[in-house]
């Protein structure tokens, strides 16, 4: 089979099909897909929604809990301990197939009406504000975590104690800002830095301990700027940075950027794995446009992955197989196609939502322990057998077009529109931002901000330079925050410092933020590659980097001159970075 070139009926950009892609197709019985690799993850992200909570009752035990969905949606909205009880059934919302109406319109209404989830919660204590964690204690505005315990205005976590202000790390412990790390302790301010201890500052570093505003460097111990300094001239030499103080702080974070713009930077953070594109991959094999994901094989087009086997387009997702246009919480299904959360043991199923535990299903909402259903409605192994191709055929047949004119037979994932979402309210805006104009002119929903009611009590530029000027009564203040209003990162305009919060910063001798949570995630995001790759060449050109910012320290492979190798890589071509492949990269770093 060859491989063929489409156009895009979203972005109307050419994308491409290959041969293996189709082959793919092909096992799990479904047609080629219409929109581009791109357009379908921002479709799937649309339908999550991590950080925009609303206050409101549960409509089941009606008491006053935080959820994702806003007021006056039309389904009922329970709280994780209803949800999952047996106080309400499913089924009781099944309804039989209507051939003189497109599914799609049907599967709404099924969903306007079945209840759904407030937060995304497995086995948690205290995490009344937290979303899409298991196992997890102590959290307060945390999200996407596994195992995690004392976690503060983060995301992505596994396997973490007392973490504040951090993305995308795992096995850490007293943490603060710090982003795509891995087994680091008591350190604050590390990027893409893995087995640190006592270090702050540091951008590429492995395996150091007591370092300080260094990069690119490995197994190293009391360097500042890249300097070696004895273990009584470090002491001295950090004393003078002023560790604790925030005006000192924001000017090492400055450093820190120019540090990392004159670094070098691999191209693909990508271990122990043969034939993956993407980045931040560890043991893949056979993985192409993948990210932030480990354990694969032959899995395309996926984003927090673990453990999967022969996927297309699935995030968020963990020990599962032949998955398809899917998004969120899937753990050990098999054969699931254009869905969300499947829970666990979901096996061999089309268009469902918030189902656990089920096999055979089509267009189910909130479907435990069933099997053979149909818009929630039970049927027998051959009635269902039978009426499934006639649904198929039926789609295909009386397509739903929405506002656009984008039209979904069978094959398509979700429309848009059935997302209870406004486009700023998901992930999609958080990978792939848009102005509200942007957005509304590719005809996504957008959400004004609620209006502020509460007033500041406290400026933040009134606050203390060292925490250890600030008194207990900080935590009943309300602190304006310094964007006030003026940025486009959601900002909230006032926070509060919550107990354990001023409890960790006096721990970890830091100063207070003078940002609010959201203005502080995004700047977090904004040190995250995008969630695209992009066909560059290696930048090392014999003696130095092609900008000659940086100088080689000895010949590579290559020689004298330009590294001919090219690559896949998430930085664009115009940063200003420095990138080079991975055989120039361990020659100067590893």
């Amino acid at each position: 089979m060859q491989s063929e070139t489409r156009r895009c009926q979203n972005c109307k950009q050419d994308f491409r099909i290959e041969p293996d892609d189709f082959a793919f197709y092909e096992k799990i019985h479904v047609p080629p897909p219409t929109w581009c690799p791109e357009c379908r993850m921002v479709r799937r992200l649309m339908f999550r929604n991590e950080r925009t909570l609303y206050q409101r009752t549960c409509d089941l035990c009606a008491k006053n809990i935080v959820s994702v969905y806003r007021p006056g949606l039309p389904f009922p909205v329970y709280c994780p301990e209803c949800w999952w009880s047996d106080r309400w059934d499913a089924m009781a919302y099944g309804r039989e197939y209507d051939f003189s109406k497109p599914f799609f319109v049907q599967l709404r209404k099924l969903a306007d009406t079945v209840p759904h989830m407030s937060l995304m919660q497995r086995n948690g204590t205290r995490v009344e504000y937290a979303n899409f964690l298991g196992e997890c204690k102590n959290l307060y505005l945390a999200y996407s975590t596994v195992d995690v315990e004392n976690a503060y205005y983060s995301r992505i976590l596994s396997r973490c104690t007392d973490i504040v202000d951090s993305l995308n790390l795992v096995d850490c412990q007293l943490c603060y800002e710090c982003v795509d790390g891995e087994k680091n302790y008591h350190s604050s301010n590390l990027v893409r830095s893995h087995n640190c201890i006592d270090s702050h500052f540091l951008f590429d570093c492995v395996n150091c301990r007591n370092c300080v505003l260094s990069s690119n460097q490995r197994n190293q111990e009391y360097l500042i700027r890249n300097k070696k300094y004895s273990k009584e001239q470090y002491t001295t030499a950090v004393s003078a940075l002023r560790l604790d103080s925030y005006s000192s702080r924001e000017k090492l974070k400055k450093e820190l950027e120019e540090l990392k713009r004159t670094s070098l930077h691999k191209y693909a953070e990508i271990l122990k794995s043969t034939n993956a594109t993407g980045d931040n991959l560890i043991n893949a094999k056979n993985a192409d446009h993948c990210f932030d994901a480990s354990d694969l094989e032959n899995v395309r087009y996926s984003l927090r992955a673990v453990g999967l086997r022969e996927c297309m387009d699935a995030d968020f997702a963990i020990s599962s197989e032949l998955l398809y246009e899917y998004t969120s919480n899937a753990k050990s299904d098999h054969l699931v196609r254009f869905s969300q959360f499947a829970f666990q043991g979901v096996q061999d199923v089309h268009y469902t939502d918030l189902c656990s535990s089920s096999s055979f299903l089509f267009g189910c909402v909130g479907v435990r322990g069933k099997e053979y259903c149909i818009l929630n409605k039970p049927y027998t192994k051959g009635e269902y057998e039978a009426l499934v191709p006639k649904i198929v055929a039926h789609m295909n047949e009386t397509p739903y077009v929405d506002a656009r004119g984008r039209t979904y037979r069978y094959g398509e994932y979700l429309p848009i529109d059935l997302s209870p979402f406004a486009y700023n309210e998901t992930l999609a805006q958080e990978y792939f931002p848009l102005t509200k104009e942007e957005a509304l002119a590719q005809g996504y929903a957008w959400r004004e901000p609620e209006a502020k009611t509460h007033v500041p009590t406290l400026q933040s530029v009134s606050l203390p330079d060292n925490v250890a000027d600030i008194p207990d009564s900080i935590t009943g203040e309300s602190i304006e925050c310094f964007h006030r209003g003026g940025c486009n990162d959601q900002c909230t305009e006032a926070f509060k410092i919550i107990p354990d919060e001023l409890q960790f910063y006096r721990r970890m001798q830091l100063p207070l933020p003078r940002l609010c949570p959201n203005c502080r995630y995004y700047e977090r995001l904004k040190q995250c590659n995008p969630l695209k790759l992009w066909h560059r060449a290696c930048q090392c050109s014999g003696a130095a980097s092609e900008n000659g910012a940086y100088k080689n320290t000895l010949q590579h492979q290559h020689g004298a001159g330009k590294c001919p190798n090219k690559f896949e890589t998430s930085y664009a071509p115009e940063r200003k970075e420095i990138v080079y492949c991975e055989p120039c990269y361990n020659a100067e770093v590893a």
